[in-house]
């Protein structure tokens, strides 16, 4: 499936440099219905996302009002966030840029969304070199939140800043002229925290010199692995062989780069200021620009560390066209989604400049000279196809049959691509932040589906202690449940019954290594992505499971009446 199958996308001929193939994508319309559009598209396939949301600070701005209610706002976010992690591949980032005011909040909308283990760091960023003299501080900085959608996988593949031959020059050194090449030493020994018996024991250098490990550490390998270093000359005791054993690590070998800081100043990557003027630059004749526009030196250095030519950029708020222009140079395939009237006023103007070899921002440190191509669309979520209607059959009423869902059936076809199709998305759900209710007084609806699930034992500490974020299914589920009408769940703990109630946020394939990280990555189930309402009933209330002893697919309304 291409974009260009969907009827709600029409590509803007007139207006584009390139046509419905072109992999560079712009579209004019709302983030929050043409996101789910793309899941089926490009879900599992962005390298690097980054957005500048509005911030909720309560400013106006010539090209909108960004003053909304906290919960609002969140709503707002929780549902773009969403839908950005199904678009994400397993080692991609997002990089959301914010200020002070709503910082906290969406840290911990984030973390629920993304998962706290795959938080990457926070980038403070410096917006501003000037001093505000009427505030009561100088507000001079801004953060980038950073997520994984898996944070050892991005650890894996995300890039190093690059480095200088002066610092590899200083850093390997050959003075045993190994004609393996220049290399650096690491010390043999490591702490001993987690260490085994076989790595504590004495290494003779070829002087004679025994050593054995220092205080509160071991050998970095086991004896037998440690002679076999020796023997191929990857320890180094020294030129005279009498220092203490390090091990060589050669050039060759190695993923040369500097480890990204958290503290980016502006000089280095530009500022707000700065930003504004080469807009002013590439529009002379406007009046009013883009009120907050990011340096394209800032968004430079998120797409060399989040990805590499080639892989999918993503901003859902493109503003100004800061990371548009900045992806098309860097030469990686982008989708930028606006709004508002600036689409039409700065971002396909000055994507033309760029084509053209508009000369400033990074276009110097990336030797930019033009060319590419994009191509433009607008999107109408009203737009369906016409389809003759006809009337329906009728048949005869017949016993439930309980399918089950054949999840083996769909690895074998789509292996561990992500099947993204399959999916449910909960945007209506209210969380309201800072409140706690007890369980006679939970913010319910009761005419919302409910869906009561058969926990085993060896999974009930999650649920007891209300932490838990994921319930997967058993090997089979059945065809009859609606997933898109689901909307609470409730863990039913073996031999104890329900009590706690949960929003199912997302329902989707995923696998059971999601709920228990030591099972075997290829094990499919059904997914759902949970969060605690509360608790229902004042202890644990026994009812009986419809579907196989295990699933029953209620109603709110329903299981009170059965409980009272």
């Amino acid at each position: 499936m291409q974009l260009k199958d969907n009827i709600k996308f029409s590509i803007d001929n007139q207006m584009s440099v390139g046509g419905e193939d072109c992999k560079n994508i712009l579209i004019k319309g709302d983030n929050k219905a043409i996101l789910p559009e793309l899941v089926p598209v490009y879900g599992g396939k962005i390298k690097c996302i980054y957005i500048d949301p509005p911030y909720n600070n309560g400013d106006s701005y010539h090209y909108y009002n960004d003053n909304t209610t906290t919960s609002a706002w969140l709503k707002d976010m929780h549902s773009v966030l969403s839908w950005l992690r199904m678009l994400l591949k397993k080692d991609g980032s997002i990089w959301i840029s914010i200020d002070d005011k709503e910082m906290a909040y969406l840290k911990v909308e984030a973390d629920r969304i993304f998962g706290r283990e795959n938080f990457a760091s926070t980038i403070v960023w410096q917006q501003r070199k000037t001093r505000e003299n009427r505030a009561v501080f100088s507000c001079n900085h801004e953060y980038v939140l950073v997520y994984a959608k898996d944070i050892k996988a991005f650890k894996k593949s995300r890039n190093l800043l690059p480095v200088g031959e002066d610092f590899v020059d200083s850093k390997y050194k050959n003075p045993d002229n190994d004609p393996r090449g220049p290399w650096q030493s690491v010390s043999a020994s490591v702490q001993a925290g987690h260490a085994v018996a076989s790595q504590f024991y004495t290494i003779i250098s070829p002087a004679g010199v025994e050593f054995d490990p220092p205080k509160g550490r071991c050998w970095a390998y086991n004896q037998e692995k440690m002679l076999r270093e020796i023997a191929e000359h990857n320890i180094w005791f020294g030129l005279e062989g009498r220092n203490t054993p390090r091990i060589k690590k050669f050039l060759a070998n190695a993923k040369i780069g500097l480890t990204p800081e958290t503290l980016w100043s502006g000089d280095n990557y530009g500022t707000t200021d700065s930003a504004k003027k080469h807009l002013l630059s590439l529009f002379p004749e406007m009046e009013n620009v883009f009120d907050t526009p990011k340096p394209e030196e800032l968004i430079k250095q998120i797409i060399e560390i989040a990805s590499n030519e080639g892989e999918y950029v993503l901003d859902c708020y493109i503003g100004s066209g800061t990371t548009m222009a900045t992806a098309h140079k860097l030469n990686r395939n982008y989708i930028g989604i606006e709004i508002g009237d600036q689409m039409a006023d700065l971002v396909v103007r000055r994507m033309n400049l760029v084509i053209n070899g508009e000369s400033g921002g990074v276009s110097s440190a990336v030797n930019w000279n033009g060319g590419g191509q994009y191509a433009l669309y607008n999107f109408d979520k009203n737009k369906v196809e016409e389809r003759k209607i006809e009337d329906k059959p009728t048949y005869s009423r017949q016993p439930v049959q309980y399918h089950q869902l054949d999840l083996f059936d769909l690895f074998e076809q789509y292996g561990e691509e992500p099947i993204t199709q399959n999916c449910m998305v909960r945007e209506d759900i209210e969380i309201e932040y800072g409140t706690k209710h007890n369980h006679r007084h939970l913010p319910i609806d009761l005419t919302k589906n409910l869906l009561i699930c058969n926990v085993k034992k060896d999974n009930w500490e999650q649920y007891l202690d209300g932490s838990a974020k994921i319930y997967y299914t058993g090997k089979r589920f059945p065809t009859s449940v609606a997933l898109n009408k689901l909307y609470y769940f409730m863990p039913y703990l073996s031999g104890k019954g329900i009590r706690d109630l949960y929003y199912i946020k997302i329902a989707r394939l995923g696998y059971r290594k999601e709920g228990q990280v030591n099972e075997d990555k290829n094990d499919l189930r059904l997914v759902f992505e949970i969060e605690r309402v509360g608790q229902l009933f004042d202890d644990y209330k026994k009812v009986k499971l419809e579907i196989w002893r295990t699933f029953t697919d209620t109603t709110m309304k329903k299981i009170i009446e059965l409980i009272e």
